[in-house]
């Protein structure tokens, strides 16, 4: 695997070098910089553009999500690290790739590293051409009225098709989209709105600008602050449904 480049933001001296501690005993990680603050962290992505960003929720008086919301897109791969579990679905919401909650082991953190690994390669793989709406476009993949009948995405260095059907929900990652399935989830190059467009409103809902979710795999809905809700699916994942995307679904799905 090529070298990847990291960059650390966390306000605790302590939990840096933890995390630069544990870094070294993988070859091939490069910590690109490190910040402390909210500021330092915006500064890092800009002028470094790493690979992987560690960032942690509580930085001070500061939020951790201000570094992604004052930068532009495509984003690293962010994982987040913190010791307060209540962000987490907010911490997913972003996209984020992975959660370590403080204390983790060195096992904990080798299996976040793997899924990191995973994710670049499958990145690699679909930089190879085209994206792959524009592939499905050209080989007359697309069903009744124009909707998607099935993907094209990455497995190990190859391409291979999902059909809609087995698809439970998509969720935005910088300029790919993750396709969840039963058994895993694969990393399709196009944008979620792009997808969105070519799938029936009825069987896809956009909960979220990240997120759409397949109706028949939301099993609970609860209230939340604000007007939002909160998505429990089939498979237990939590989402979000912000008030936005709440007031443009169908009323059986708005709580009313």
């Amino acid at each position: 695997m090529p070298e990847v480049r990291v960059a650390i933001v966390e306000d605790e001296p302590p939990a840096r070098a933890k995390l630069r501690r544990l870094l070294e005993a993988h070859p091939g990680w490069e910590i690109a910089g490190e910040a402390e603050d909210v500021a330092g962290g915006i500064a890092l992505l800009r002028g470094h553009a790493p690979d992987l960003l560690f960032l942690d929720i509580q930085l001070g008086a500061e939020n951790g999500f201000d570094v992604l919301a004052r930068t532009a897109p495509p984003h690293p791969l962010v994982v987040f690290t913190t010791a307060y579990h209540e962000h987490a679905l907010r911490a997913f919401d972003v996209a984020a790739l992975d959660y370590l909650l403080k204390p983790f082991d060195r096992e904990r953190f080798a299996q976040c590293l793997e899924r990191v690994e995973a994710r670049l390669a499958e990145r690699r793989c679909a930089d190879g051409g085209a994206d792959d709406e524009e592939r499905l476009r050209r080989v007359g993949d697309f069903g009744r009225a124009g909707r998607l009948a099935r993907l094209v995405v990455h497995e190990r260095g190859r391409a291979r098709i999902v059909p809609i059907d087995d698809v439970l929900r998509l969720s935005a990652a910088g300029n790919y989209v993750e396709v969840h399935t039963r058994e895993r989830t694969h990393l399709v190059r196009a944008t979620l709105s792009r997808l969105a467009q070519r799938l029936d409103p009825a069987q896809f809902l956009r909960v979220h600008r990240s997120h759409l979710v397949r109706a028949d795999f939301i099993d609970a809905i609860a209230p939340r602050a604000h007007g939002d809700l909160a998505l429990t699916l089939r498979d237990g994942t939590e989402l979000l449904l912000s008030r936005r995307y709440r007031a443009l679904l169908p009323g059986g799905w708005r709580g009313d």
